[in-house]
């Protein structure tokens, strides 16, 4: 046991003084000077040189649905990734429980975080709800080339 206690002793201490040299990095940092562009246009013309490339914006946007309570646990979650060659509505059928005739937990909470293209998008209850075992949601992006959504479904454990 006084071996395990040494080389945890040990151990910790490697960790510290690596931890303490990789906190000195100011030394490696050298200041730059940073141009700020209030105006893109005119600075594109004093630099015809330059080619620009615009970053794509994304929105990422909650729908929450119920209220989360201290004694809920996570009953389920949904995630996937979804990319397009050009802009196209999107719909996802979400499903709680994912099969049908089997029941599920009693639901208290929905929490789904999406990520598309732009803002024009809803979720909408088809079926079942909060308070019941089962919920159906119909979770739409319009236009978009990009959507990522992860869905988290809490809920009370049936007995």
């Amino acid at each position: 046991m006084f071996y395990y206690r040494l080389i945890f002793i040990w151990l910790s201490l490697l960790y510290l003084t690596v931890l303490t040299k990789s906190r000195n990095i100011s030394e490696n940092i050298k200041a730059q000077n940073v141009l700020i562009v209030e105006d893109i246009e005119n600075f594109l013309i004093t630099h015809p040189s330059l080619r620009i490339n615009s970053l794509q914006k994304q929105i990422t946007t909650r729908y929450v649905l119920g209220v989360k309570g201290e004694d809920d646990h996570l009953l389920a979650q949904f995630a996937d990734t979804l990319e397009y060659p050009a802009k196209k509505d999107v719909s996802v059928d979400l499903r709680y429980p994912e099969k049908d005739g089997i029941t599920g937990d009693i639901l208290t909470y929905i929490e789904i975080e999406t990520l598309q293209d732009n803002e024009d998008g809803n979720a909408y209850v088809v079926s079942g709800g909060i308070g019941q075992r089962s919920i159906f949601i119909i979770l739409e992006a319009k236009q978009t080339e990009h959507f990522s959504y992860n869905a988290h479904f809490y809920g009370v454990k049936k007995n």
